[in-house]
């Protein structure tokens, strides 16, 4: 049954598919995740996740209504959720009925492990934003809950842009100019991690590029395309001219040292982010400033890169509504979102799931990081969110090809080799994995 999951599922959103993954469910799990369905009593669902927290939110859950009980079980970590849950599924044995997002949506799919829950989904979807819907989707079917992708803003170091004699780029051509007006005074405009490639994946997605699509009954993969061209010839041309610095994520202590030097002058983030940033700076405290994301030259609208791992519904769980009803509790009810209130700090995160999230984003902005206000910054940051992407198709072998990303990235990042040639070796790896799992594509002409 595996084998021929991997081949029809591979097909994404099509109908065989679709029929196939219903089949699946029909005699998936010998031991349901969700009871109570024939009883008086409530419906009772396991929901797997690592966040502590969630915890919190299932107790004031069950205390809010007795049609669903949801039993939360916390795994220890991120990596041993993704190993727990293979084995369930493999097992077929006390499968949950909702899993923390930990892959992509497509390699969940793929693997035969979600369910399409479109009819679940699409009476609430004025409850969620634009973006967590998108990243919920494959196709036209929703196969995750609608989540929480955080949108990217930008930091820069106010005080050394005024040294500079510049003001903060508001497009990615205007962020290369203002790079060789810093570069004679060694500031560097943004960093390069030669092990991220994130951020070519963001500005890839800001240009609108689509690295997979659901054509039909195949796979249409493009990394290649004028969009994804346009977002690498950014970083080309950044290279190119000695404007970024390599700090690595690898040496924590450097990074956060470096960055806060002032010899860095832009810093893309994402509002989590803030309180490390505090945490360990300590002479450029007050002043960053937080600004919109740069955008392209010309474009039309605003575009915020932020992506998310959908969290989904496992083949084998019998009450998809009853998680459904969870996930909409814990991401949209105000009951909810209080309920996820940090004990310890006191604060209650972005539940970016919202279509505006204006009234959550001046708590979680540090005190002593920005020369601007809470408010100001809260701003920004929920104007973001109002305008985040959500949506960026990962393809069904996430897992193969992302390495391969970030060995290619490296080099072009160390000038080995260009932008464009990483991108060309990459997508011939995607197109022989692919043909060795036996999944239809086609490489886009």
């Amino acid at each position: 049954m595996r084998s021929r999951n991997r081949r029809a599922l591979a097909l994404a959103a099509s109908l065989a598919a679709a029929a196939l993954l219903s089949a699946c469910s029909a005699g998936a799990g010998s031991a349901p995740a969700a009871t109570g369905a024939n009883s008086s009593g409530p419906v009772t669902i396991d929901v797997w996740g690592w966040d502590p927290i969630t915890k919190q939110v299932a107790d004031a859950f069950n205390k809010s209504q007795d049609q669903v009980k949801v039993n939360y079980v916390q795994q220890a970590s991120n990596t041993a959720m993704q190993t727990n849950f293979r084995n369930v599924m493999e097992s077929k044995k006390d499968v949950p009925c909702l899993a923390q997002g930990f892959a992509p949506l497509a390699t969940s799919l793929v693997n035969g492990w979600a369910q399409d829950i479109t009819s679940y989904i699409k009476p609430i979807e004025d409850k969620f934003g634009a973006g967590a819907l998108a990243g919920a989707k494959l196709g036209d079917k929703y196969y995750g809950i609608p989540g929480a992708p955080s949108a990217q803003f930008m930091m820069v170091n106010a005080k050394t842009l005024k040294a500079g004699g510049v003001e903060a780029p508001k497009t990615w051509e205007e962020l290369i100019k203002t790079g060789k007006s810093l570069a004679p005074s060694g500031v560097k405009v943004i960093n390069l991690a030669g092990e991220d490639p994130s951020v070519l994946v963001n500005l890839a997605q800001q240009a609108d590029a689509e690295w997979f699509k659901i054509d039909g009954d195949k796979w249409t993969v493009n990394l290649h395309g004028k969009e994804t061209l346009k977002a690498a010839d950014v970083f080309q041309q950044i290279v190119d001219n000695g404007l970024n610095s390599t700090q690595t994520y690898k040496d924590r202590p450097a990074l956060y040292s470096y960055f806060d030097s002032g010899k860095l002058a832009t810093l893309p983030t994402q509002w989590w982010s803030l309180p490390g940033l505090q945490t360990n700076f300590k002479n450029s405290l007050g002043d960053w400033e937080a600004v919109p994301n740069p955008q392209f030259e010309g474009a039309t609208g605003e575009r915020v890169p932020g992506r998310g791992s959908a969290s989904i519904v496992p083949v084998g769980c019998e009450h998809p509504e009853a998680a459904v009803k969870f996930s909409t509790f814990a991401l949209t009810d105000p009951k909810g979102i209080e309920a996820s209130r940090n004990k310890d700090t006191g604060t209650v995160g972005i539940p970016a799931a919202l279509k505006d999230v204006s009234q959550y984003t001046e708590a979680v902005v540090p005190t002593k990081l920005f020369g601007q206000s809470p408010k100001e910054v809260g701003r920004v940051i929920a104007d973001a969110q109002a305008n985040v992407i959500g949506g960026f198709e990962l393809g069904p072998d996430y897992d193969a090809w992302f390495p391969q990303l970030q060995d290619q990235w490296g080099k072009a990042v160390a000038k080995q080799i260009t932008f464009k040639d990483a991108l060309a070796n990459v997508e011939a790896y995607i197109a022989n994995d692919l043909k060795s799992k036996g999944i239809d594509y086609t490489i886009a002409k």
